[in-house]
């Protein structure tokens, strides 16, 4: 195993975020397994989104956000005949830290393994302070229980064009049914959710961490200011000197954010690779 010249200090900002966005995953999955450079997990299958077995790699190990010493390898040659034959079928790989060439060479071999690859997207990282704003709690919204799990699951589905709702339930109850982890927000106009937001709070580990798992709203009720109004409350109830995180890609919901107070701290580059028969 080659290591690179590179320090193998992480930044913060990428420490963090993958740690809250692995955690979040872990908690709704059925099982998670350790694997070299990664973590598989086991979902609620959604077709949709060739989700079943999902690995997420990355090129060092990485468990705590205030574990920044992780080490940056090469991966195994053959990393990817590894991961088709443990049966995952669908990996992203975490390019963010490592040298081009190198996540060159490991998304080829995947490709010639089978796998169908998507490279070079980005994800800009924002954070926010609570203690450095103040936003305002709102009447309309109000968190979940699960006499709301089918409107806000509904909300989800059409917020981002799923036709498959079951595994957005099966999901959605496993958040309600960890309450101390997970708040989920809905905001109701005419006895119907118009937008939701879902906050991971993983405070068993880090109590000065918070991460937007997932927020949208319903295109019938877009333009009206909803996405801030639900997200300004969620985050107005978390305590002061919390950091909250969230990832975004297109430039009109990072205006939003911005607003809200969230500024970009980093940005992450990756790839999927995905089985084209299933």
């Amino acid at each position: 195993m080659v290591h690179h010249a590179r320090s193998s200090i992480l930044p913060k900002w990428y420490a963090e975020a993958k740690f809250l966005q692995s955690e979040s995953m872990r908690m709704v999955s059925d099982t998670t397994d350790n694997f070299i450079f990664g973590r598989i997990f086991r979902t609620p299958t959604n077709q949709e989104h060739r989700d079943g077995n999902h690995l997420r790699m990355s090129f060092c190990h990485l468990e705590f956000p205030w574990d920044c010493n992780g080490v940056l390898a090469d991966p195994p040659c053959d990393i990817a005949r590894i991961v088709r034959d443990i049966g995952v079928n669908r990996c992203t790989v975490d390019c963010t830290l490592v040298n081009g060439r190198v996540a060159d060479s490991v998304l080829s071999g995947f490709e010639k393994t089978g796998f169908v690859c998507e490279r070079n997207l980005e994800d800009y990282v924002m954070c926010l302070d609570t203690t450095t704003v103040t936003l305002t709690e709102s009447q309309r919204v109000r968190r979940a229980t699960e006499e709301d799990i089918t409107g806000v699951a509904s909300c989800n589905a059409r917020s981002f064009g799923y036709t498959d709702m079951s595994w957005l339930v099966e999901k959605l109850l496993r958040q309600l049914r960890q309450p101390d982890s997970f708040r989920v927000y809905a905001l109701y106009i005419r006895e119907r959710v118009a937008a939701f937001a879902v906050i991971y709070t993983p405070w068993e580990k880090s109590k000065d961490l918070a991460f937007v798992q997932v927020m949208g709203t319903d295109p019938e009720f877009r333009r009206q200011g909803l996405a801030y109004e639900v997200l300004a409350h969620a985050v107005a109830l978390l305590p002061k000197g919390v950091r909250v995180y969230l990832e975004a890609v297109d430039p009109a919901a990072i205006a939003l954010y911005e607003k809200l107070g969230f500024a970009v701290v980093g940005k992450a580059m990756s790839a999927e690779c995905w089985l084209p028969s299933l």
